[in-house]
């Protein structure tokens, strides 16, 4: 036999080989592609299921974000499952290539996770809710919308803006609406000849003419400290912490003035008294000149 049989008879064995070997291997393909296909519905069929089961033993209402997300989550978790699955059957190793992707995703979107954790938690622990006056930073607004990444505040002023979930947990927040009743507190100052008394009384009365004032807890009118030129007071009194408090604080200054005006209540401007150094050589010549 030559050299060129030799070759022939050899490659041809290869060919048998390779063959016999895909045949061989072809029923592990097959499952491994039913194995791929299969994760698709039965990763449907138990995020379905758990998130009614969550849903229907929830203690308090979930946002919907929150069931979207938990459904999401239970789906790509299942088919990932069956893809590391499907591929094994085959022997071919990607926890090297999922390793890596991991760590990419990781890098970027790690701003996207820490705002979608925030938002669940969020929503799950009920931090904030829709139609609460907050301020964050120098921004003073309502929030209109929570969803898992971002929360909208629509300003005074009708602008909105959009804030990221994780600032909303790490950064301080005044949540003027997380109790049922605000404090509104003015500050008052009146002459010293005033009788305190009467100004308590004249005071309380302007008060109880707002009906949005509550009467409990009951308003206030403390006298804190003798001033340069007045004795200063301080008003106190609560709302309803979803009324606009600012347009009731305007219609508070507003009586107060009208009635210590009608009573004849001085509120004193600031006063300096000046003294004269009579022995002073500038001042001695120019009253000598006089």
């Amino acid at each position: 036999m030559n050299l060129i049989s030799i070759a022939y008879a050899a490659s041809e064995g290869s060919e048998k080989t390779g063959f016999a070997t895909f045949f061989s291997a072809a029923p592990w393909w097959i499952l491994a592609f039913l194995v791929f296909i299969a994760s698709f519905f039965i990763a449907a069929l138990i995020s379905k299921i758990v998130v009614n089961r969550v849903s229907s033993r929830a203690k308090y209402d979930i946002h919907e974000e929150v069931l979207l997300l938990t459904s999401r989550a239970v789906y790509f978790g299942i088919v990932i499952l069956g893809s590391i699955i499907a591929f094994s059957i085959v022997d071919i190793n990607i926890s090297s290539i999922i390793g890596f992707l991991g760590l990419g995703i990781g890098f970027a979107f790690k701003d996207l996770l820490s705002n979608v954790i925030a938002g669940v938690v969020i929503l799950t622990q009920k931090k904030f809710k829709i139609g609460d006056l907050i301020k964050i930073g120098d921004k003073f607004g309502k929030i209109v919308e929570i969803d898992v990444r971002t929360t909208q505040v629509k300003q005074f002023d009708g602008i909105v803006i959009i804030i990221p979930n994780a600032k909303m947990l790490t950064d301080i927040i005044q949540n003027y609406t997380a109790n049922p009743y605000r404090r509104i507190t003015i500050d008052l100052r009146v002459h010293y000849s005033t009788n305190l008394e009467e100004v308590k009384s004249i005071t309380m009365k302007s008060l109880e003419k707002i009906e949005e004032i509550t009467p409990n807890p009951a308003p206030e009118v403390l006298a804190l400290e003798f001033g340069e030129s007045s004795v200063d007071l301080e008003v106190r009194f609560w709302l309803d912490s979803s009324i606009r408090w600012w347009g009731v604080q305007a219609s508070v200054i507003h009586n107060i003035k009208k009635d210590f005006a009608e009573a004849g209540i001085v509120i004193p401007f600031p006063i300096r008294t000046l003294s004269i150094d009579k022995f002073d050589p500038a001042i001695k010549e120019i009253i000598e000149k006089k």
